[in-house]
């Protein structure tokens, strides 16, 4: 018998969570607390299987408004919106009455897994780890797995498990801010909006990532994500790296103007689809700069050099035991491009003056 997996929350990445487990045979059960995403949920499912040339069998998909249905099912991941409090209040409402006899995965990128468990009843607490997808999870092969301080290493082994069983390649990293993932990609994305606030056309930097081998450049990733979202992670690595997160004011200006990137059509770029599998946006005409002054050489190092250094920066700090986990993660979670070799392998083979 293969017992379903629950996702709680019916959000962008809740769908893409489900898609990935029913791809691969294995029954979900759907949770949200409001009507409206449990409504769409199965459309939007389906459309994410369509793209991976998969079919939904609804026999494989409950949706259910009940926490009462989500019981006794040995792994329960948690995807909704990256907000403590929201967080907290799920978690002490699912095991208030409820002794563990399966694993509580979170698929937060930024806060704190240590902090979230100390909200969890103590004999919930060995049996919570990070489990981080990213976005779009159908074309990202990897899971960032971390242990919290109260994690045990059954439930560590069973996240392993569990990540081969949906196909997904995995590495397990410390808690810290950011994990490993987002500690190398908000460099990218910072070092980005300072070009920016440099007067770099906007095309000119999507142009030089995506030539040097990016999947996406770093103004459509921030689209793709949400500026909402992209400006709450930077908050939590801010607070944690207040020296090299400085805070865009060209975002925050977007995000006053109701811009969110593409769920609201408008962005660093315009949308005519507000779905990720519609094509690519037209810069925003308000960034766009006849200055040509700065090399495409120069835009490429003041990219990607910054990710190289956070990457050292995390395996000396003790959140990644082998550099080659950077690489990993860089090529199968960011996009960068794999014949390059990776992050680290791209910085230590560079020529000492483009660092």
């Amino acid at each position: 018998m293969t017992f379903p997996t629950v996702i709680l929350g019916a959000g962008m990445m809740g769908v893409a969570i489900a898609a990935a487990h029913l791809r691969r045979g294995v029954p979900v059960v759907l949770y949200d607390s409001a009507d409206a995403p449990l409504q769409t949920a199965p459309r939007r499912i389906a459309e994410e299987l369509r793209l991976q040339n998969e079919s939904l069998s609804h026999s494989f998909l409950t949706c259910t408004d009940n926490l009462e249905d989500i019981l006794r099912c040995p792994v329960i991941i948690e995807a909704i919106p990256e907000k403590l409090k929201l967080k907290q209040k799920l978690y002490q409402k699912l095991t208030a009455d409820r002794h563990p006899d399966g694993f509580l995965f979170s698929n937060t990128s930024t806060l704190s897994i240590s902090l979230l468990a100390q909200h969890l009843r103590t004999e919930w607490q060995h049996r919570f780890c990070g489990f981080h997808f990213f976005h779009p999870v159908r074309q990202r092969s990897l899971v960032e797995i971390v242990a919290g301080k109260q994690t045990d290493s059954a439930t560590i082994e069973a996240a392993q498990e569990h990540a081969r069983r949906i196909d997904k390649r995995f590495i397990v990293v410390g808690d810290a801010p950011g994990f490993l993932v987002n500690r190398i990609l908000n460099p990218y994305l910072s070092s980005a909006l300072s070009l920016l606030e440099q007067k770099i056309d906007l095309g000119r930097i999507e142009c030089a990532a995506v030539q040097f081998g990016m999947k996406m450049g770093p103004f459509q990733i921030m689209d793709e994500i949400g500026l909402d979202v992209v400006l709450h992670a930077g908050w939590v690595l801010h607070k944690a790296f207040p020296d090299r997160t400085p805070q865009s004011p060209i975002l925050l200006r977007l995000i006053d103007q109701g811009k969110l990137g593409r769920k609201t059509g408008h962005g660093f770029m315009l949308y005519a689809q507000q779905t990720s599998w519609e094509g690519i946006g037209i810069p925003d005409p308000q960034f766009a700069s006849a200055d040509e002054t700065m090399s495409e050489a120069e835009i490429v190092r003041r990219l990607f050099v910054p990710m190289y250094e956070e990457a050292v920066r995390c395996f000396e700090e003790g959140i990644i035991s082998d550099l080659t986990m950077a690489n990993m993660a860089s090529v199968e979670a960011l996009g960068f491009p794999a014949k390059r070799g990776g992050i680290v392998t791209w910085g230590e083979q560079s020529p000492k003056g483009y660092r």
